[in-house]
């Protein structure tokens, strides 16, 4: 996997012109819904895991309150989180961490940070909980007094964000036993390593999260973020134990249900990261409704539902599972096309829609899709790719030439040198293009042209910046793996089983690729390609029929 899959997922929210990815969601913290109720209305809300701790005030339900903020601020339940820390100083005007806790809330997460104006706004809050404290426990005054360095040219990026961590870490081995301070300080660490590329405290954030798991395996927090950590430091694997307890522990939390899918997908269980967004995505319904977000576009308003929705067809093209694919699909697809102006990143999240369309859903079906709007150049170029995908399965080598020919190579207006969302949607269209024109020599019966072009894909695919969008990968299947069945059909079988290594690498059990692999060690050994779960021709397994 790649290291730092960086860049906010907040995917379905058009920016203001002038306004970037990540200014775009730090607006959607705080304009976007989640897993929660509109502010003012605030009530507890179980199901989100583990998380707070006794804070000094004489308020029980001000208690409950704070740490229900915590757990649902752990949750990523942002705006949930921030309401319930804003409800336990209501009922406690004179509960510093009550402060503490809406400061720390509302400041920067792995996936987005907050604006200078934000800084001075919650560094006020801070100095509100420094005053409150200064009779109080030892413990809530060193947490408040390591909270304001945050907002001193922090927000994500900055030195305040480093001096923070520092702060969190020295309280950490003062108490070595404290799980919170443990995942807070983890979190702290990583914040610059997602948004600065500030990679450095990754181990140490990985040691603190290890000790907080080795004291309490189901400490949910923990998990949450060790899943993140693993991922971002390329193992993994690591978190796998801890992954499949998650759901389990918190059954609300649409995002920590999603959580085990990065684990999953980067170790090759396609199907449980499938199966995991699918379980999400239909608790931010249950969650949408409850909040009185008319269906079916209301719930593109919580803040993490694309995502859900993008990693569960990434799940499920590689599993194979059409009907999970198909059935996030077509709201995805149609949420977007709805919006008036397309960001490359939007037009991006929506391709996954059209690529599980293009791979899946019965070629009428395909063909019928309606076209974007001009407002979504990208998102044009994704649906002629998966009439592209439809043509090929039926056969038609000029038909597929022509719509690899109605992809552009750029977008005009789109600025790929600069802007990373447009120049990762731009490569994704000359990938897709590519993969069309492999189609179409594979059905000429030309495999040494179809492996040159599939080729020149997958070095695309593989080249970083592209290779970074990995959260989950914005290209829906190892192209290396197509060229391998090129290579095969051209009779190098050793040649092809390189490139199916190689695309093993990529996607660790994809079963398409080892099915592929049983084909050529048939070849290897001198005896016919069996039939089985890869077709020759383009290393596609056989579609399932749809009903």
């Amino acid at each position: 996997m790649r290291v730092l899959p960086l860049a906010p997922l907040l995917l379905l929210l058009a920016p203001a012109p002038g306004i970037g990815i990540a200014d775009t969601a730090i607006a959607a913290q705080h304009l976007c819904g989640d897993d929660t109720i509109a502010p003012g209305n605030a009530r507890l809300m179980p199901g989100y895991g583990a998380g707070g701790f006794a804070v000094r005030t004489g308020k029980p339900q001000a208690q409950a309150f704070f740490s229900n903020a915590m757990q649902l601020s752990h949750a990523f339940a942002h705006k949930a989180g921030i309401t319930a820390f804003a409800e336990a100083r209501r009922l406690d005007p004179l509960c510093a961490m009550c402060a503490w806790g809406e400061a720390w809330a509302s400041g920067p997460t792995i996936n987005y940070p907050v604006d200078a104006a934000t800084q001075v706004r919650l560094g006020k809050v801070v100095d509100a909980a420094e005053r409150l404290a200064a009779t109080g426990p030892d413990k809530e005054r060193q947490m408040i007094a390591a909270l304001a360095l945050r907002y001193r040219n922090g927000g994500g990026k900055g030195a305040g964000d480093l001096a923070f961590a520092k702060a969190m870490d020295d309280l950490a081995r003062t108490y070595p036993t404290d799980n919170e301070i443990a995942v807070i300080a983890a979190d702290a660490w990583m914040i610059p390593a997602s948004l600065g590329g500030k990679a450095a405290g990754l181990p140490r954030a990985i040691a603190l999260l290890e000790g907080a798991l080795q004291r309490d395996p189901t400490f949910t927090p923990a998990i949450h973020f060790y899943i993140h950590a693993t991922e971002m430091s390329g193992f993994p694997a690591r978190a796998e134990r801890y992954a499949d307890m998650l759901a389990a522990l918190a059954p609300a939390a649409s995002h920590l249900v999603h959580m085990p899918s990065h684990t999953y997908y980067w170790i090759g269980r396609y199907q449980d990261a499938a199966d995991s967004n699918v379980r999400a995505a239909a608790i931010d319904e249950t969650n949408a409704r409850a909040r009185g977000l008319p269906l079916p576009g209301g719930v593109w308003q919580l803040t993490y539902h694309a995502h859900n929705v993008q990693f569960g067809i990434g799940g499920a093209l590689i599993a194979g599972d059409a009907r999970s694919a198909l059935d996030l699909a077509a709201p995805i697809i149609a949420a977007v096309s709805r919006m008036p102006k397309g960001a490359a990143f939007q037009d991006m999240t929506a391709g996954t829609g059209y690529f599980a369309e293009g791979r899946f859903a019965a070629p009428a079906a395909v063909l019928a899709l309606p076209e974007p709007s001009a407002d979504h150049p990208f998102l044009r170029a994704y649906r002629h790719y998966a009439r592209g995908e439809a043509l090929a399965r039926q056969g038609d080598a000029s038909g597929v030439r022509t719509e690899a020919a109605a992809i552009p190579d750029h977008v005009a207006g789109a600025d790929a040198t600069t802007d990373d969302s447009a120049l990762a949607a731009t490569d994704l269209m000359r990938i897709a293009r590519l993969v069309l024109l492999g189609r179409a020599a594979m059905l000429d019966h030309a495999p040494d042209k179809a492996a040159k072009f599939y080729m020149a894909a997958a070095k695309i695919e593989e080249a970083k910046p592209f290779a970074a969008w990995s959260d989950p990968p914005i290209w829906w299947y190892p192209v290396r793996r197509s060229l391998a069945a090129a290579l095969l059909a051209s009779g190098k079988p050793q040649a092809a089983l390189i490139e199916a290594d190689a695309a093993l690498k990529r996607r660790p059990r994809d079963p398409v690729t080892l099915g592929m692999k049983d084909q050529i060690a048939a070849a290897l050994a001198g005896k016919p390609v069996p039939p089985g779960s890869v077709t020759a021709r383009d290393g596609l397994a056989p579609i399932p029929a749809l009903i």
